[in-house]
Formats: C-alpha cells, structure tokens, sequence
C-alpha cells in the first residue's frame, strides 16, 4: 500500500514535537532540531536549566515559572528565566560546521533573543508551527546555500 512520505518541515517538526517532551518549564515545553544544507538530523536541544541545576516543572524553581499569564503575558520579558531555551541548547551542542546554512525546526516562534542567535551562528532558515500552518523565517537574506 503506498503512503507519502512528509515534507521536510513536517518530519522534522514532529522531531522537534517529541524533543519538546523533555522540557523542564511550566510555561511552555519548546523542542527544537537542526537539519544541516544536506538535511540531515544533526542536533536537538529543549528548554531547561543546566544539568545538575534546579528546574521549573520538576523543582518549581523558576521565578517567572511560578507567574501566570496574566502576570506576565507569553514572550513577555525573559529577564527572570532560569532556563537556557531550546534554541540556545540545540547551538550549545551542534557542530559550527552543521549550523552554517542549516535549517532549525522550533516547536514555537523563536523570541527575539534566539532569532538574532540562530542568525550569528549562521543558521539560514528557522521554522515553526502556528495555529494555522507552518511559518518560516530566512536568516540569511543573500543566496541560498
């Protein structure tokens, strides 16, 4: 019985879906995947605190974690997070050669700190799901890689 393959961004989402598991924040639990240029699965970080550190969801340690939306709306000011995003942890742990021209998959919009990150490391494409489909954004407005 022949059955289609996904697209890209789908697979790789529904990766970023499954990494989104092992976040550590009440607020939110964010995934996020690398594809190098030739698309393949080269890292994968999520949303937590440092190894051996406290945490949100498991330890209830986080200032801004413990405030609700109306306190502090959702993208609101990350100045009182102890969590490293999942953006931050997947360019933690790739490799610099896998970053440049890759494409990251986020199970959320990236904050305005991660975005200007992913484009430093040289990612060239970040992508994400919304209520009504996929969104991406283009870091790197010159040639494609």
């Amino acid at each position: 019985m022949p059955s289609e393959r996904p697209k890209w961004d789908e697979w790789a989402l529904g990766i970023a879906d499954a990494v989104a598991g092992r976040g550590d924040c009440t607020r939110s639990k964010v995934g996020a995947v690398l594809l190098d240029r030739g698309k393949r699965l080269c890292a994968a970080g999520y949303n937590g605190t440092a190894p051996g550190e406290k945490g949100c969801l498991t330890d209830g340690w986080c200032p801004r974690g413990r405030l609700s939306y109306d306190q502090v709306p959702a993208g609101a000011d990350y100045g009182n997070c102890i969590s490293i995003h999942a953006e931050e942890n997947l360019m933690i742990h790739a490799n610099r050669e896998d970053l440049i021209g890759g494409t990251v998959y986020v199970t959320r919009a990236p904050c305005y700190r991660c975005l200007p990150r992913l484009q430093t490391a040289g990612v060239w494409r970040v992508v994400w799901r919304t209520e009504t489909g996929i969104e991406a954004k283009v870091l790197d407005w010159g040639a494609k890689p």
